[in-house]
């Protein structure tokens, strides 16, 4: 599936960015260039250095790649499997230049750098087997009874706004707290392609919603996710979302008794398999329940075509055999 990318390098971002980071890859592509590596290596090495240069410069507080801990290096491997969505080939050749980077400053006198945390990131396998995990309502509910619980309302309040609205990491992120529990959708949010659109939100939402914004207090953030435990009340990213997610399949593992994972675009994927199944709760809150059509669904995912709304869905063909010859396939 071709999927578009927003635009992470431009000339003006990168003008502004971390010197050091500049730099550094300018360095070690002139150390690559002496071992005689191939110009394709090279512009391919110089393109994606400058595109993790930009990124940093926009999500990471231009921080400098010699400051990086193992948390920072996996904050950038989960923005290239999970935001960027790229092939295990192009993640093992982002990180063969970090790792190449950072092992050049480690062996050069000129750095001063001794602790080389990227070696903590390891290569994808070749071939993987790409694996959706879609939750059903059911354990969507437990998940969702045990944050109100433990009173994790931020959480929740995430997990609710995904499910409901269907929305992608990075739209949930932009979401602005005013006005947002009583007009029921958000303010505008930018989207792939560069659309631009509302998130719609429902009864699950607007109470976890409550619930935070009153465990938060008040404070002059326009932005909806903050660190509740800071007083300054910090604006938190997708890193933050992550590792939300990451708590949630603790705990969805620790109540069915197996091992579940899944990540913040599995949230996507069910809340559509779940509004077309009609199993969503969404689907039995309305005046006449019903199951939405895929055009509905293509609408609410903001996708441009169809297919690409049924790849977002379970494959149907065992339901049709079944039809066909009464055979339950399991």
């Amino acid at each position: 599936m071709n999927i578009h990318k927003t635009i992470v390098y431009t000339k003006e971002i990168y003008e502004k960015a971390n010197k050091a980071n500049k730099e550094l890859l300018k360095d070690y592509l002139v150390e690559l260039k002496s071992k005689k590596r191939k110009p394709n290596t090279l512009e391919q090495y110089l393109s994606d250095g400058r595109m993790l240069i930009c990124y940093v410069a926009n999500e990471m507080e231009n921080k400098s790649f010699l400051d990086f801990n193992k948390k920072d290096f996996r904050q950038v491997s989960l923005w290239l499997t999970e935001d960027r969505q790229v092939s295990n080939a192009r993640f093992n050749r982002v990180f063969a230049l970090i790792h190449g980077m950072m092992e050049y400053a480690e062996d050069e006198e000129d750095y001063e750098y001794e602790k080389n945390y990227a070696r903590k990131i390891k290569n994808l396998p070749k071939e993987p087997v790409k694996k959706i995990t879609f939750l059903t309502d059911i354990q969507i509910s437990k998940i969702r009874g045990y944050l109100l619980e433990h009173k994790m309302y931020r959480e929740c309040a995430y997990l609710d706004i995904s499910y409901d609205s269907a929305a992608r990491i990075n739209e949930v992120i932009q979401m602005k707290k005013q006005d947002l529990v009583d007009n029921r959708y958000s303010n505008t949010v930018v989207g792939k392609r560069g659309k631009q659109f509302n998130l719609i939100i429902h009864d699950h939402s607007i109470e976890s919603l409550r619930l935070y914004l009153e465990q938060r207090g008040e404070d002059h953030k326009e932005e909806l996710w903050v660190s509740v435990r800071r007083k300054d009340h910090k604006v938190v990213g997708k890193q933050a979302a992550y590792e939300w997610t990451k708590k949630m399949c603790k705990i969805l593992t620790e109540l069915e008794g197996k091992p579940i994972t899944f990540s913040p675009h599995c949230f996507r994927h069910s809340a559509l398999e779940n509004y077309e199944n009609g199993t969503h709760y969404m689907c039995r809150v309305l005046a006449e329940p019903k199951k939405f059509s895929l055009e509905e669904l293509r609408v609410l995912a903001h996708h441009d075509s169809m297919d690409t709304t049924k790849s977002y869905l379970k494959p149907k063909e065992n339901n049709v055999i079944e039809g066909m010859f009464g055979v339950k396939i399991s």
